[in-house]
Parts: structure tokens; C-alpha cells; sequence
């Protein structure tokens, strides 16, 4: 039996543990996990009207008055994507054109741990640390023109041997951003009928580095961005319901509020002044969805079957990000400099259909699978290679071995590859396609995006 001594240890190097580690992050029900535990995972992360896991306190704190004796779990998904990014720019003079085909493949170990401890015959009390979704990536190379369309002589206003007359440049993107949450609850059951709840404390953080450099990356071309916010903390909380109609079937729903993450920062601007270099201090928020889901379990001594309905009102969070500066040192395209920018993202709501099954094969071995969907809700205006995922169709499997008190899950799942196109009016389109108010070139720039995934969950419970 692991001792309380390793549960508190661990439960104490998550806490201090940094996330900002990871080098990128991925999630892909927009930038949700499909599923949160190991359990829940080889579902297809169908688990509303199921219950019995620690992670019920991110889902339904309702099913925690069903535990009878102390659990603690600790897990991890660790996603592996394949980010697929092409653009090709067509110019009248084939000098000018250009095309960029890049295949990046992050990565993101997401963990959590809790406890659930009953406190009376109908009441329990949980808490659960775990890591909610996020995503990010890192491309290089990125063949482009200078952000105005000048040669780098024009650009440094001196002559420059060899490539002084040339406009192309190299782009380099990387962009992180991630939450967390903790999340304290209790569960109340009387009956057939149980409700609970949970108070969310959540941490944020976001960085975005943009930078412009000539082909030999001699030079730093003048309009790149790094911002990095501060830690942001929020509250928010859930609610859950569920309800056993009748020995084998039971019905659950939960809501989860939106959270406001004041996410103000720094931001450098690269340019010609000194002053620059220490950066500006920029405002901005962004609102993480609320979410609702219900879901039907059937379930016999040896079978488990669930259908869940999830629905993220995206729309209302991610319509756009917009970034005031201290300072009047942003560029744009036409060559006035702002304090103001935004990206335009233009989310759509999403459903998400998932079911899962499990099957206890003996006191020892249980194996699962499922299978979720949910609709692409990044329309072409909001396509760019930074945020957001396109996948639709998860498949997953999985298992647990238990000894004693003890069981340990696995699970596998893999993101179908979806691909998305950009529009010519998106933000990402017009970054790429105007070098001043009188020359621009949306019809001339395309490009796609494409992901896939394959992930693998680990936990470790035991019952006390």
C-alpha cells in the first residue's frame, strides 16, 4: 500500500511545480482535455451519470456523496499532437512568392490529483488539483516578407551588402497558454437523489512571442512582439445533480460558471528605440466558458454503458483578444503605430456527443472504451497557427488492474487529423497580405491547418 506520507509528497510537488515547464500545450474540444482521468479517458470521457473518481469534482461534485470510504487519485494525460501548418504566398513576380509547409509535434503532460473523504453516511467532502486545458505551439522558418513590404535597406535606412534589396524574411512563432484549477467540494445524498457542489480557484498564464529576422538571421526586423502575462487567479465554482430511476439506471446534469482571468503582462515591441527593449505593461482579460453537460448511465453488476451531452458556449468567451499597450509602440500593417490591438477569433459554440462503455471482467481487470464528437468551432476567419484545435472524432480504450485497495487505470486516445482552411478576411490572412494602404493582397496568401493526436492517461487510486 503507498502511504499517506507519498500522497501529501506528491500532492505537494504538483502544487509547486511550475507549469509553465511544459514546453507546449494542447487540448482539443477548442482547448478543453476530451477527458479528465484515466477513467474517465478510456470512456471516451463519457462519465456524467457514472461517478466513483476523484475527477467527479471537475465534472459532478454530486457523486462524491456516493464514495463510503476515502479515496485518493493522482494521474496524468500526456498528449502527443501533430500540428500540420501550410501557406503559400503568389506573387506576380515569382521572386516575391513563397510557400511554407511545417509539421510541429509538441507535447503536454497535464496531471491531477485528489481526495474525496466521506464525513457521514450521506456527505462527503473533496478536493482535487488538475490542469484544465490550454494549448500553444512553436513554429520556425516561416517564410514571409517583411512586415511592411520593404527591402531592409528601406527598413534600416542604410545600404546592406547582398541583402540589402531583398524583402523576405524569416517569421518565428511560439505561443503558450494554460490553466489550472482547484477545486474544493462535498456531495449530499438522500435516497435516490444526490446534489453537490464545488468552489474553483483557477490560475492562468499566457506567452506570445512573434519575431522577424532577414533570411541569414543577421538582422531583427522591426514589428515583432513579446508578451508575457502575469499569473492570473480567478473564482468560480460548480453544481451537480444526479439521480438513480431505477436500480440500473441513473441520470445526471452539472453546470460549471465562466471565469474571468485578468491576464494584464508586459510586452516587448522591437524597434528602433532604446526604450523599447524594457517593455510596456499591457492590459487585457480573457473569459474561460461556462459549461453545461447531462448524461444516462446503464449499468449491471459486470457492465457499464454512458451517454453524455456537453455544450461550451465558446461564442460568448472567444470572439477576440485584445491587447491595450501603456505605450504607442504598436506597428500596424499600413504603418501607424497603436496602443491597441486584437485578435479576432470569431469561436463557435459547441456540442459534444460522447458514450462509453466498461466491462468488469473478475475482481481484478476491467476494460473500457468510447468514442466522442464534438463540432470544429474554429471557423475560417479564426484559423491561425497559435490556437485552438480542429479535431472533431476521439476514439479511446482502456483498462484497470486492481489489488487490494489499490487499482491502477490506463487509457489511450487518438484525435482523428481534421484540416482547417483560413479566410481571406482573418487576422492571420491580413498579417501576411498588407504592407500599406495601398498595397494589399488578401487573395494572394493561403493557408491550412492540421491536427491530429494521440494520448495516453496513467492513474493510480486507492481506497483507505
Amino acid at each position: 500500500m503507498i502511504s499517506s506520507r507519498i500522497f501529501i509528497f506528491l500532492f505537494i510537488l504538483i502544487l509547486i511545480l511550475d507549469p509553465r515547464l511544459s514546453p507546449s500545450l494542447e487540448a482539443f474540444h477548442g482547448i478543453l482535455q476530451p477527458a479528465f482521468g484515466a477513467r474517465q479517458a478510456g470512456m471516451g470521457g463519457a462519465f456524467q451519470a457514472v461517478g466513483g473518481s476523484v475527477m467527479d469534482l471537475e465534472s459532478n461534485p454530486s457523486h462524491l456523496a456516493r464514495v463510503k470510504r476515502t479515496k485518493w487519485e493522482l494521474g496524468s494525460g500526456i498528449h502527443l499532437p501533430t500540428i500540420e501548418y501550410n501557406d503559400e504566398y503568389i506573387d506576380p513576380d515569382p521572386s516575391r512568392s513563397y510557400r511554407n509547409s511545417t509539421v510541429e509535434h509538441p507535447r503536454a503532460v497535464l496531471p491531477y490529483i485528489g481526495i474525496i473523504k466521506p464525513i457521514s453516511e450521506n456527505i462527503s467532502i473533496g478536493f482535487a488539483l488538475y490542469a484544465q486545458g490550454g494549448g500553444g505551439g512553436q513554429f520556425k522558418n516561416i517564410k514571409r516578407h517583411t512586415p511592411d513590404g520593404r527591402t531592409l535597406n528601406e527598413t534600416f535606412g542604410t545600404n546592406i551588402p547582398v541583402i540589402g534589396e531583398s524583402t523576405k524574411a524569416v517569421e518565428d512563432l511560439n505561443f503558450r497558454f494554460m490553466t489550472m484549477k482547484s477545486t474544493f467540494g462535498a456531495g449530499f445524498k438522500k435516497g435516490n437523489f444526490a446534489v453537490g457542489a464545488g468552489l474553483d480557484l483557477v490560475y492562468g498564464f499566457m506567452e506570445l512571442k512573434r519575431t522577424y529576422q532577414d533570411e541569414t538571421r543577421s538582422l531583427t526586423i522591426p514589428g515583432g512582439i513579446r508578451y508575457q502575462s502575469d499569473s492570473a487567479y480567478s473564482m468560480g465554482g460548480k453544481i451537480g445533480v444526479s439521480y438513480d430511476l431505477t436500480e440500473n439506471i441513473r441520470i445526471a446534469y452539472s453546470y460549471t460558471t465562466r471565469n474571468f482571468l485578468p491576464m494584464d503582462g508586459t510586452m516587448k515591441v522591437d524597434g528602433y528605440a532604446p526604450e523599447r527593449s524594457f517593455g510596456t505593461r499591457v492590459s487585457r482579460y480573457m473569459l474561460w466558458p461556462d459549461k453545461h453537460i447531462a448524461g444516462i448511465s446503464y449499468r449491471t453488476d459486470r457492465f457499464i454503458i454512458d451517454f453524455d451531452i456537453k455544450y461550451i458556449p465558446w461564442s460568448e468567451s472567444f470572439n477576440s483578444s485584445k491587447f491595450r499597450l501603456e505605450d504607442v509602440w504598436m506597428r500596424t500593417p499600413i504603418g501607424v503605430e497603436t496602443n491597441a490591438f486584437q485578435f479576432n477569433l470569431n469561436w463557435k459554440n459547441q456540442t459534444i456527443f460522447a458514450i462509453g462503455a466498461e466491462y468488469k471482467w473478475n475482481d481484478r481487470f476491467m476494460s473500457r472504451m468510447g468514442y466522442s464528437y464534438g463540432n470544429n468551432v474554429i471557423p475560417a476567419s479564426g484559423v491561425s497557427p497559435m490556437l485552438g484545435a480542429s479535431i472533431e472524432h476521439h476514439l479511446s480504450m482502456g483498462g484497470s488492474i486492481s489489488w487490494n485497495d489499490s487499482t491502477f487505470h490506463i487509457a489511450c486516445e487518438y484525435g482523428f487529423p481534421k484540416k482547417t482552411y483560413g479566410g481571406k478576411t482573418s487576422d492571420w490572412t491580413l498579417s501576411h497580405a498588407i504592407y500599406s494602404s495601398k498595397e494589399i493582397h488578401p487573395f494572394q496568401f493561403s493557408y491550412n491547418k492540421q491536427m491530429s493526436v494521440f494520448s495516453i492517461y496513467f492513474g493510480m487510486e486507492q481506497n483507505i
